[in-house]
C-alpha cells in the first residue's frame, strides 16, 4: 500500500503543477482560486503535503478536468 501511496502522491503533485503552469497561474493566483495559501500550493507541488479529495475536486472544477485525470499514470 505504501508503494502506491507514494507513487500516486508523485503523480498527483506533478499533474497539479502542470495544470497550473499550463493555465499560466502563479502559485499565488492558484491559491486565491482555491482559498488557500501559496505555501500550501508550494508544499503540494514539492511533495511535502498531500491534497484532500475535496481539494482535488475543486481543482478539477477550476481546470475543467475529470477528477480521475489526477490518478491516470499517462
Amino acid at each position: 500500500m505504501q508503494k502506491y501511496e507514494v507513487m500516486y502522491h508523485k503523480i498527483i503533485s506533478a499533474k497539479i503543477k502542470k495544470l497550473r503552469k499550463d493555465a499560466k497561474l502563479s502559485q499565488e493566483e492558484f491559491a486565491e482560486k482555491l482559498n488557500c495559501s501559496r505555501e500550501f500550493i508550494s508544499r503540494v507541488e514539492n511533495l511535502k503535503e498531500k491534497v484532500s479529495l475535496k481539494m482535488l475536486l475543486l481543482m478539477s472544477e477550476i481546470f475543467k478536468v475529470n477528477p480521475k485525470y489526477f490518478f491516470d499514470e499517462d
